[in-house]
């Protein structure tokens, strides 16, 4: 049976036959690929924090446009 006519079978399910299922699916996966699929990968996360670089071209940004609205 194909994937497409099986999910809307799977709609059908009770909440908790669709956990049965999904508790027999994973029972069939290999432990190294639930790793692979599970596993807490850890992304960089870029923070403001120690920016000293951004805060000065903002602190200049906003004293050039103060200045342009005193001359004006």
């Amino acid at each position: 049976m194909s994937l497409a006519k099986l999910i809307p079978l799977v709609n059908d399910l009770s909440q908790s036959d669709k956990l049965s299922l999904f508790k027999l699916l994973a029972a069939q996966v290999p432990d190294a690929e639930l790793q692979v699929i599970f596993s807490a990968s850890q992304y960089p996360v870029w923070s403001p924090y120690d920016a000293t670089e951004a805060s000065n071209i903002l602190m200049q940004m906003i004293q050039d446009d103060q200045e342009a609205s005193t001359h004006a």
